[in-house]
């Protein structure tokens, strides 16, 4: 994950984007960095908690505080201007095939095995939801998500402990059985009694490749028992945070929120799918039908299309052709 030791000084790297001296891929302005988000993490970059159900208390792994999201912003740029240099840009705006690897984690007494069958329903929502076909609204990205290989291990550390983030297990896990490079998605299932999902971000791909990837609970996949979030899109979720978006409610209610224009800045995370929803008085309703909010997986069904620019443009600064 990011390191939290690692700063650049905020102040600067918002007075670059504001003045307009960075492009995002497609033409898009980077924005400013937002100051309102804190976190919680360890001397490894992460933070204590995958995305919690509701009511469970504590940090999100993929909320950053203002210096991370600072320090990534300005890095994510550099890197769009170098592809920009190398004339990469037709490249990057048309999305690309994104091999999967997809690792059922189960226990010694065969909790958490899922069959092939389920395997492809996650895979078809995970591509709906790129292919924007559930709403008019939504982006289609020319993101292809494709099936590599299905890989089955039998572990009880891995099964009960990977589902904590930063944990001793998490890192045995993939590790031992991480495959591919920066352009592989690894998608590993376990256990999580009171959380969802998380991921690493694309940027720390390179300080640390082998903890590239998404953790979910084995409960979300489509049919699972998890009540409200088991139609598969907890992935959706956590593959946009593999793709360079944070949370729509990053910074809360601040003009620069999640670093996306078009995503309008809501104070808190969405519980349910609260029609009308309106935390924040600046423009526009809370992005509740926004997959990087933390509404039930029924109201998902769109990322816009400046979480497309961005996505484009992480795609190309650190994972296509690495």
């Amino acid at each position: 994950m990011f390191q939290a030791r690692k700063r650049v000084h905020a102040a600067l790297t918002a007075g670059l984007l504001a003045a307009g001296a960075i492009t995002l891929l497609g033409g898009a302005p980077a924005t400013a960095v937002n100051t309102a988000s804190t976190e919680c993490v360890d001397d490894h970059g992460h933070s204590a908690a995958a995305r919690g159900k509701p009511g469970v208390k504590g940090h999100d792994s993929n909320e950053l505080s203002a210096a991370q999201v600072a320090e990534m912003n300005a890095d994510l740029a550099k890197k769009v201007l170098e592809a920009n240099q190398r004339s990469r840009v037709a490249a990057a705006a048309a999305g690309g095939t994104i091999p999967v690897v997809f690792h059922i984690v189960s226990n010694t007494s065969g909790t958490g095995t899922m069959t092939d069958a389920t395997v492809a329903k996650q895979i078809k929502v995970l591509n709906d939801g790129f292919a924007g076909v559930e709403s008019s609204a939504a982006a289609k990205t020319g993101f292809t998500f494709v099936l590599q290989q299905t890989k089955r291990h039998t572990n009880n550390t891995w099964f009960n402990g990977a589902g904590n983030d930063g944990s001793a297990a998490e890192r045995s896990m993939k590790t031992q059985t991480r495959v591919g490079t920066a352009s592989t998605l690894n998608i590993w299932s376990v256990d999580m009694p009171d959380g969802l999902g998380y991921a690493t971000f694309p940027n720390s791909y390179r300080s640390q490749p082998k903890l590239d990837g998404v953790v979910i609970n084995y409960q979300s996949v489509p049919g699972g028992a998890a009540t409200n979030f088991n139609l598969g899109k907890t992935v959706t979720h956590e593959v946009g945070h593999w793709m360079g978006l944070y949370h729509t409610f990053q910074g809360g209610c601040t003009t620069t929120n999640d670093s996306v224009a078009d995503t309008p800045a809501q104070t808190d995370p969405t519980s349910g799918c609260p029609t009308g929803a309106d935390t924040c008085a600046l423009p526009g309703l809370d992005p509740i039908h926004n997959y990087m909010d933390y509404s039930y997986d029924n109201c998902y069904n769109q990322f816009t299309p400046g979480q497309n620019t961005r996505m484009q443009s992480a795609w190309t600064a650190y994972r296509s052709g690495k």
